[in-house]
């Protein structure tokens, strides 16, 4: 069986068939939960927005004009539906259009995307700090001596009045548990940015609920 261009799955769906979005969503569904984790920086509510942001893009394909502009549609719609929901948590987020779609989705990153990055980047230090504070005090002074402070090994130990080849050794074995840990955070917080295996039918159903709402609404008009 042939597969679908996107350009048809988007007419197919713009024509209300919730089956052809699905495959939308499957194709896009990564890229649109990362924009909105990496504005969030709340898993779970990534997860919602970037449900959100299907049900609404599925909504709405009737006003897209390009089918070729749709990826970049359907950014601003993620970006703009995670902005909402930092101004809901009551955050500050200064950003004149905040409630428009941007035209160009490769233009510079906005005032809310820096701040984003820079809590990103502050919580990501923290854990490296909390690391750093659990290894054991034998292990944690040579570390931070020579890896954070740059001393030379031959001078902390003379500092610490152990030799030089003890301290390659803790650092060694202090380096091998800095490792360890890492990676362990690193796979922590990849399960926890993971998502589930039914998100499309999750949106599908979210679609189908908009179809119905709409034909409800439509009847109450006649």
């Amino acid at each position: 069986m042939k597969q679908r261009t996107e350009k048809e799955l988007l007419g197919e769906a713009a024509g209300g068939d919730s089956g052809a979005f699905g495959e939308i969503v499957r194709r896009y569904q990564q890229l649109v939960y990362a924009t909105a984790a990496r504005i969030t920086g709340e898993p779970a509510a990534a997860q919602d927005i970037a449900q959100e942001t299907f049900v609404s893009a599925f909504s709405r394909l009737p006003e897209l004009r390009s089918k070729a502009a749709f990826p970049a549609w359907l950014r601003a719609i993620a970006r703009n539906t995670a902005l909402a929901w930092r101004k809901e948590q009551g955050r500050s987020v200064q950003l004149e259009d905040a409630d428009t779609l941007p035209s160009d989705a490769g233009g510079p990153e906005d005032e809310a995307e820096r701040e984003a990055e820079r809590i990103e980047g502050n919580a990501f230090q923290a854990e490296i700090r909390r690391i750093v504070s659990s290894l054991s005090e034998t292990l944690r002074f040579p570390v931070v001596l020579c890896y954070l402070n740059g001393v030379p090994t031959k001078e902390a130990a003379r500092f610490l009045g152990i030799s030089e080849g003890a301290v390659r050794k803790r650092l060694h074995d202090g380096k091998k548990k800095l490792q360890e840990r890492i990676i362990g955070m690193a796979e922590k917080t990849l399960q926890e940015y993971r998502l589930p295996r039914d998100f499309a039918r999750r949106c599908i159903c979210g679609c189908r609920r908009a179809i119905a709402a709409r034909s409800r609404k439509a009847t109450e008009r006649r």
